[in-house]
């Protein structure tokens, strides 16, 4: 009988549908009308809920513990409150709301600046070294020497430098940091002092190379952990300070430097002035930086006990999105360090002259001054992981539709200054977002260690496989490099997308909870709201990690 009635139904509607119908134009323009407006709603809904959490997010912020005057003078002072976890949203480490930093004080901002001419008069005389190169290859001062021995140097003392901070920050948990910092800075000194008497490439790999990385890592390396323990919420800009001076030291060596080997035909006494220079500002930013909180650790161990298990914090390394942010920085470092040091060797293969290239050089060093504070500031304002990721995806936009087709000096001058603005995205962010995820004691000594101990390989060899790649006798000698770079840059972008996922999660678990433990007579027609839009986005789904690796709000 339902298989007849079935059967009598289809008949009755194939009938129908051969029958001429009735149009009901007014119902057919409503439908029409009512798609858009369905659409606008949904829209509106969406900007609605993402404004609330916005909203939300600042009133739970208005109530946590006010950060210390600019005026504070103590940097001891202890800024714990027993209640702090009671408004804890989720957005930084839980260690660092128990035991906040002050976001400032006269101290915090004075070691910011020694963090800044640290950099400067270290890691970054390596913007100094393409002037130096130039005169090496021009004058064949080391004979037999090759382009991928040169590039090693470079190589060693970003790359192998930053592999060491591992080793520099286990000193510091165990001896105090100044004096890790003093032993670096004795062996900078002594390094270019010596570089100025070597006579074979080996003897200058090892010493402008090996020796020079150590004595980076132990007189720089140690500002990674000092700048989280003054800063919480403006971590990124007071960073994105520190590391200016990374730029900024191309900006006060190139020209300089270039004048005395104009003026003496030799680069001995060059090397001399920037040991001497640097030992001395070395010297007085090491004396007045300070750590608001103390970094030692008393571990019972041995000092190579101390440094076997600074490479075995597998309860840290194992963490999820501790491997995110090591894949991340991992991959980004091969096109971070070709587009830090080709920009003038590009403007050589595209027929400009060696003068030309090293303003090119300057103009990049110079944005880098002025970008790195400006993209921390931007981090500390819409959110860490939102400002890398999109940062990011931009350099690897311009490597493809910018850097391909710029043929002319002023092309290059204004692609330089962008990509000078950018590219050090991942120095201002990496240090920030491990304190996000570990806090600022001991597990951000070893996230950090660990990160830089496998970022630092690719700087090693990225500038090798830059060379490798370039075609000197082709219209476009750079493309593979601008493509590698650009794949690089993205394949970085999605290698981070799951960290801000693990944050959006952490961020709507703690508001969520917060909420949750409001009693049910005190919960208004807004927390219900909430509740079920966070119940809705933290279901354990594809969808909702979809979702949540996309939500619009800051993280």
């Amino acid at each position: 009988m339902v298989h007849l009635n079935s059967l009598d139904s289809s008949i009755s509607n194939n009938a129908s549908l051969q029958e001429p119908a009735q149009i009901d134009h007014s119902s057919l323009e409503a439908s029409f009308v009512s798609l858009p407006n369905r659409i606008i709603t949904r829209t509106s809904t969406i900007i609605d809920a993402i404004r609330d959490d916005n909203q939300y997010a600042s009133e739970i912020e208005s109530n946590k513990v006010s950060p210390a005057t600019f005026g504070a003078t103590n940097p001891e002072e202890n800024t714990k409150s027993p209640d702090a976890l009671a408004n804890y949203n989720g957005e930084y480490n839980k260690q660092d709301f128990i035991d906040r930093p002050p976001d400032g004080t006269l101290w915090g901002w004075i070691s910011v600046m020694c963090a800044c001419s640290l950099n400067t008069f270290s890691w970054g005389l390596n913007s100094v070294f393409g002037v130096f190169l130039n005169y090496y290859v021009s004058s064949d001062n080391f004979p037999g020497a090759t382009m991928e021995e040169y590039a090693l140097i470079g190589g060693l003392s970003v790359g192998l430098s930053f592999m060491l901070c591992n080793v520099a920050n286990t000193l510091v948990r165990r001896f105090y940091y100044k004096y890790v910092m003093s032993a670096g800075i004795v062996l900078l000194v002594v390094c270019y002092m010596c570089a100025a008497q070597a006579t074979t490439i080996v003897q200058f790999i090892m010493l402008q190379g090996f020796l020079l990385s150590i004595a980076y890592a132990l007189s720089a390396g140690p500002t990674f952990v000092i700048i989280p323990t003054w800063f919480l919420k403006k971590r990124s800009i007071a960073t994105g300070i520190a590391t200016a001076g990374i730029g900024l030291s191309g900006v006060i060596f190139s020209r300089s430097v270039q004048a005395i080997i104009d003026s003496t035909g030799s680069y001995k006494w060059a090397l001399r002035m920037i040991g001497i220079v640097c030992g001395f500002m070395l010297t007085l930013s090491m004396l007045l930086i300070r750590s608001h909180r103390s970094l030692q650790i008393d571990t019972g161990r041995s000092l190579w006990g101390d440094i076997r298990a600074s490479f075995t914090r597998w309860d840290i390394y194992r963490q999820k999105p501790v491997m995110y942010l090591i894949l991340w920085n991992f991959i980004y470092s091969f096109g971070y360090t070709i587009l830090l040091f080709s920009m003038s060797s590009y403007a050589t293969a595209i027929g400009l002259t060696s003068a030309q290239g090293s303003i090119v050089t300057t103009v990049q060093s110079v944005a880098q001054v002025i970008g790195r504070p400006l993209l921390g500031w931007l981090s500390d304002k819409y959110g860490r992981a939102n400002v890398t990721l999109v940062v990011t995806t931009l350099i690897g936009l311009l490597s493809f539709c910018w850097w391909i087709f710029v043929k002319s000096y002023v092309n290059l001058i204004i692609f330089a200054f962008f990509v000078g603005v950018t590219v050090g995205i991942n120095w201002i962010n990496f240090s920030p977002l491990c304190a996000d995820l570990a806090g600022g004691g001991d597990d951000l000594l070893a996230t950090v260690s660990w990160l830089c101990l496998i970022g630092g390989p690719p700087m090693i060899v990225s500038e090798i496989i830059g060379l490798k790649m370039e075609r000197p006798n082709d219209s476009q000698p750079f493309l593979y490099c601008q493509i590698f770079v650009g794949v690089m840059c993205f394949a970085s972008v999605v290698a981070l997308f799951p960290f801000r996922e693990f944050k959006i999660h952490r961020i709507l678990h703690a508001r969520r909870d917060l909420i949750q433990k409001k009693s049910k007579e005190i919960l208004d027609c807004e927390d219900r709201t909430r509740l079920n839009r966070y119940n809705l986005l933290l279901e354990k789904s594809s969808r909702g990690y979809i979702i949540r690796c996309f939500y619009p709000i800051k993280a």
